[in-house]
């Protein structure tokens, strides 16, 4: 059994804010590390979060290759998790930062550059907003946006043959409040529904 190394790739959400315990990733690697320990080193998960705030799709594209490469080692098995698309869909001026056509592509040309590298891929839906259009800084969001862009997505990825991790429907039913301040990114009680929602999926692709 090889040792599995998971690079997460995202935007601020994956990056962990505003959760005062690190993010939903660094949840997850928390809960590996135990294992780690639990097993006495028969069982090695290492999760490195590569989430950017802001990133898109067009900027995750841009370094996947180089980071996948930079982490490369034949004692461990790349498993790549996959969170974006709020950046891509945020408008400025009216104008979507990536117009859906182009968000498909990259969506397939992350997919196609990840299969070279790993079996093992995983893709992570987008929490919805708080509200149906939050501003944050000079751009402002859509949630009607994010789930047409989530759509198209979701497509691809299940295409591809690979696994869709849908969270909307569990954030908006949670019986508390999820989100932080700015009613976009998560707060503590969001980021641990996140971590247990992804946990089940991405143990299957450890075992």
């Amino acid at each position: 059994m090889s040792d599995k190394r998971v690079l997460v790739f995202g935007d601020s959400i994956a990056y962990g804010a505003w959760d005062t315990q690190g993010g939903w990733v660094d949840r997850l690697k928390r809960a590996a590390h135990q294992q780690t320990l639990e097993s006495e080193g028969q069982t090695k998960v290492q999760i490195i979060n590569l989430g950017i705030g802001g990133d898109s799709s067009t900027k995750i594209l841009a370094r996947l290759e180089s980071e996948i490469t930079a982490r490369y080692s034949a004692s461990w098995s790349f498993i790549l998790v996959f969170s974006f698309n709020a950046n891509d869909e945020r408008t400025r001026n009216a104008v979507p930062e990536t117009p859906l056509d182009q968000f498909n592509r990259n969506t397939q040309t992350i997919i196609d550059i990840a299969k070279k590298h790993s079996d093992k891929i995983l893709f992570v839906g987008t929490t919805p907003t708080r509200e149906p259009e939050v501003s944050l800084k000079d751009a402002k969001y859509s949630d009607e946006r994010i789930v047409e862009y989530e759509a198209a997505q979701k497509a691809i990825v299940e295409a591809a043959g690979i696994t869709f991790v849908d969270v909307r429907e569990t954030f908006e039913s949670a019986d508390e409040n999820v989100f932080s301040y700015d009613k976009i990114h998560l707060n503590d009680a969001g980021h641990t529904l996140l971590a247990d929602l992804v946990k089940p999926k991405l143990e299957e692709l450890t075992e």
